[in-house]
């Protein structure tokens, strides 16, 4: 069976043009002109990747990208952004949002099959094995399907979906600590390309606590030298 790529763009002739390439390597592409129609063809078609434009009419691309990863159905569907629009620090917020990959047009046929590939290839293990739909640290619990933290009877459901997966990473490994690179490596699905992106793990652990309420020596805890750790805190 032929992987299915869909793509989501507004602009016919680039629609065309990227369905021809990808068609040519043996792919079976699906296409979706806007926003919406993208929604629901990923919902039909449960494609293995979907290629998704960031600027749109109606519907942007990133809360395409969001809905996509915050419904349990195509929320483990890997995306890689195509944008014409490459502004400063929009490459963290489409990853932030969820988006596995990013690229910025115009791109040489050539590069846009090796990422489509690479993503495939890296996410082929995680599509096979589902991960355990609820983990649960002491009063703590995690709900996969739903992107969904609850803690002593509350919700906190405003977590962007890689927030969401930076917990979900360090539960399933409690009380170890992972270092920044290890957390980058298995959030985010590649290895960390800079310093400025151990950073980003950073920022994403301070956003985490502020939205939960945490202190530092609260449940994500820094462990001096070895990274961060998921603890619930001694009575």
């Amino acid at each position: 069976m032929a992987t299915k790529v869909l793509l989501i763009e507004d602009d016919a002739s680039f629609r065309k043009a990227v369905s021809d390439v990808l068609s040519l390597e043996g792919f079976e592409v699906a296409q979706a002109p806007s926003g919406k129609a993208g929604i629901l063809a990923a919902q039909e078609e449960m494609p293995d990747l979907v290629l998704l434009d960031l600027i749109m009419p109606g519907m942007k691309g990133l809360e395409v990208c969001q809905i996509l990863k915050q419904d349990a159905q195509t929320a483990r569907i890997p995306i890689i952004i195509l944008t014409g629009n490459d502004k400063d620090g929009q490459d963290i917020a489409c990853l932030d949002m969820g988006a596995d990959d990013y690229l910025t047009k115009p791109v040489k046929s050539g590069r846009l099959l090796a990422y489509v590939r690479a993503l495939l290839r890296r996410t082929a293990g995680e599509r096979r094995e589902a991960p355990p739909a609820r983990l649960e640290v002491g009063p703590l619990g995690l709900d996969y399907s739903r992107k969904l933290v609850t803690l002593g009877g509350k919700e906190y459901p405003h977590l962007t979906p890689k927030e969401f997966e930076l917990m979900y990473f360090l539960a399933g490994r409690t009380p170890n600590p992972t270092d920044r690179a290890g957390i980058y490596r298995e959030v985010w699905g590649v290895e960390p390309p800079s310093e400025g992106a151990l950073k980003t793990v950073e920022v994403h652990v301070r956003r985490v606590r502020l939205k939960l309420g945490w202190k530092s020596d609260q449940w994500l805890v820094s462990v001096s030298g070895r990274g961060y750790a998921l603890i619930p805190p001694r009575k």
